[in-house]
């Protein structure tokens, strides 16, 4: 059971049907409630970005079965990948859904496991931020060449855009992460589901 399935903000210690008046909350609290709406934002992108993959992939296998004269969708369903890959992993990263090690996920709750956490949210800080540099050159050089797709002339700094959108996202979630395991409370966001 996730922590926050207990409470709708973690460490105030109110029940799920707790009326909380914003001057109850701390800093924290309400840094992280606007994480919440920005996580379920990043869903419905990532759930869109899937909706488009499959669509796309479909109307292609449609197009190229049946010899229509239709520009093949293939590069819809390339581009969409790019907010799945990146924002998803974003998302992921808030969720504490992604790789970690398991003899982390095995240790008591205390000092240690939060240290090794915060060890691995500043890690993912550090790969959030070099990663941030590599892809606004990316983003940069896309948007500047005017460089297109070839099928039905998308920008590729729109995927870039999205990569470099992740790459924001990600370390943002790790330095919460990293304010959460400094404020001693447990990683991860609140469920954007609640």
């Amino acid at each position: 059971m996730a922590v926050d399935e207990v409470s709708p903000v973690i460490g105030t210690g109110l029940q799920p049907d707790t009326d909380v008046s914003p001057g109850r909350l701390s800093l924290l609290d309400r840094v992280m409630l606007g994480e919440r709406a920005l996580a379920r934002v990043e869903v419905v992108v990532v759930i869109a970005a899937m909706a488009v993959a499959i669509a796309a992939v479909g109307l292609s296998v449609v197009i190229r079965s049946f010899n229509l004269p239709f520009s093949d969708t293939g590069e819809w369903a390339m581009v969409a990948m790019a907010p799945l890959t990146f924002v998803g992993g974003a998302l992921c990263s808030h969720l504490r859904r992604h790789l970690t090690a398991d003899i982390v996920e095995m240790l008591q709750p205390g000092p240690l496991r939060r240290g090794l956490e915060a060890i691995a949210a500043l890690l993912t800080l550090a790969f959030g931020l070099i990663f941030i540099a590599l892809a606004w050159d990316l983003f940069d050089y896309a948007r500047s060449s005017g460089e297109k797709l070839i099928d039905f002339g998308t920008p590729v700094a729109v995927p870039a855009g999205f990569m470099l959108l992740g790459a924001v996202l990600l370390a943002f979630h790790a330095g919460m992460d990293i304010w959460r395991a400094l404020a001693g409370r447990p990683l991860g966001g609140l469920d954007p589901w609640r």
